[in-house]
This record gives C-alpha cells, structure tokens and sequence, in this order.
C-alpha cells in the first residue's frame, strides 16, 4: 500500500490557474474600461459641437435681430414715414390678391360636411397680413358645425378654426334653404393651396 504524504510547510496552490483567471478579469475590466471612456470622449466631443453649432446659431440670431431693429429705426424714420406707409399698403394689395374666391369655394367643398352650406363669406387681413375670414354656415345640426371646424383644421388651407356664435332658426321662420334649423358663425386663418409651405405646416402644426 503506497500513501501520499506532502511534507511541504505550506498547501499546494495551483499559481497558474490562479493567475489565469485574474488576468483573464483584469483584461475583461480594462476592455470594459476603455469602452466606456471612449464613449464618454465621443460624447463630449458631440456635445462640443452641438455647443458650438448652437453658440453659432445664436450669433446669427443676434445679428439678424440688430439689422432688423436698423431697418425699423430707419423705417420709423419721419422722412421715410411716407415709403413705410406705402410698402404697407402695397404688401395689403398683393396678399389681397393672394384671395380667391372661386378657390376657397373648392377648398370648402372637400371638407364641407352633408347638410351644411355657405350662407356668406367675408374676408380680411389682420395685424400680421394674414388671411382671415369669416363665414356663416347654415344647417340642420350643432354637430355639422363641430364637424366642419374639425375638418377646417385637418386641412392644409385653414388655420385656428373657431365658431364664433351660434343661432337656432325658428321652425315656422324656416333658413336659407328649406331644413335649416340653426346659424353658425366660425373665423379662421385662410391659406390658400398654392402658398402652403412647410413654414406654414408648422405654424398650423403648433
């Protein structure tokens, strides 16, 4: 019978296993380590030029807004008062001329719900040089009315939809056309098909 006896001072310890898997860590962390300080450099340097994109953008801002301040001054000017007046009133003309009536008829006829019809129309423009009108409609049904404001703001021609008033029509009196049973009248923002722009789109959009 052979025996096994181990006379050292010390147990046994496997050094090379232990220092595989050790080192096999350490190397795991140090990859580790150094993706996340990577992705932390790429970071910083995206945020550097979105910072410095944006610092840019706000000195253009900056400088349109003081041209813009020297033109009104000038502008306010008394001896070009007079220049002022007129290029107010010559933009009024052309964006008059920007009103169709034959046109806003065809966008009404797409989004005006059964039931419901045009009594009368009347167009202006506001401080902003922007196209309002104002309409009043005529059928058998509040609803009809909710409706067609709905539809008025889905639609890429009007703008801030609203009804304005409200009128029922006595039965024995009777309306416009034979039926009609209540009066609205709804304001909104007009833009006709050909001036829709993405600038527009957004403004109806917030």
């Amino acid at each position: 019978m052979k025996f096994k006896i181990n006379l050292a001072t010390q147990p046994y310890e496997d050094a090379q296993r232990f220092y595989l898997l050790w080192g096999t860590g350490l190397v795991l962390l140090a990859v580790v380590t150094g993706g996340l300080i990577y992705a932390a450099v790429q970071g910083w340097r995206h945020t550097h030029v979105i910072a410095q994109k944006i610092n840019a953008e706000r000195v253009n801002l900056d400088k349109l807004t003081a041209q813009e301040q020297q033109d009104i001054a000038i502008l306010n000017k008394a001896e070009n008062r007079d220049v002022r007046d007129k290029s107010h009133v010559l933009n009024n003309l052309i964006r008059r001329k920007e009103f169709s009536w034959t046109l806003i008829f065809a966008d009404l006829e797409h989004i005006m719900p059964a039931r419901l019809h045009v009594l009368s129309i009347a167009p202006h423009l506001d401080v902003n040089n922007d196209i309002q009108v104002r309409m009043v409609v005529a059928g058998d049904s509040r609803d009809k009315a909710i409706e067609l404001v709905q539809n008025m703001e889905k639609s890429r021609e009007f703008r801030h939809s609203q009804v304005l008033a409200e009128t029922d029509i006595p039965r024995d009196q009777g309306g416009a056309q034979a039926g009609d049973l209540v009066q609205f009248e709804i304001s909104a923002e007009y833009i006709p098909g050909a001036l829709v722009t993405p600038a527009a789109e957004q403004k109806g959009g917030q």
